[in-house]
């Protein structure tokens, strides 16, 4: 797997953000909504201290790209965003209730 920055926002925060951006007058233009960016085998490591006993990948290659972009525009109108980890227990709990993963 290649050891590349991803971005990951959750669904909510971006509702969020278009609600924000929809109530306020000096809202123009366009906004990224990206405030979480990590690289896969961070992220990785950070399922697996929560969550054990998955398989995760082994190896990762690395990638020499770099996102540059950043939130700032938005959480300037008061944006705020759930941590990594809240989404990240929201989604697996969702996802095994759903039966989408097994535990092993």
């Amino acid at each position: 797997m290649e050891d590349q920055v991803m971005v990951y926002v959750d669904v909510r925060d971006v509702a969020e953000a278009l609600l924000l951006l929809y109530t306020k007058p000096e809202a123009k233009g366009r906004y990224i909504c990206s405030p979480h960016v990590i690289k896969s085998s961070d992220f990785k490591d950070k399922l697996k201290t929560m969550y054990p006993h998955y398989n995760y990948p082994k190896k990762f290659i690395n990638v020499e790209r770099e996102e540059k972009i950043s939130s700032e525009k938005l959480k300037s109108l008061g944006w705020t965003y759930r941590s990594l980890e809240e989404s990240l227990v929201d989604s697996i709990e969702y996802y095994e209730g759903a039966g989408l993963l097994k535990k092993d």
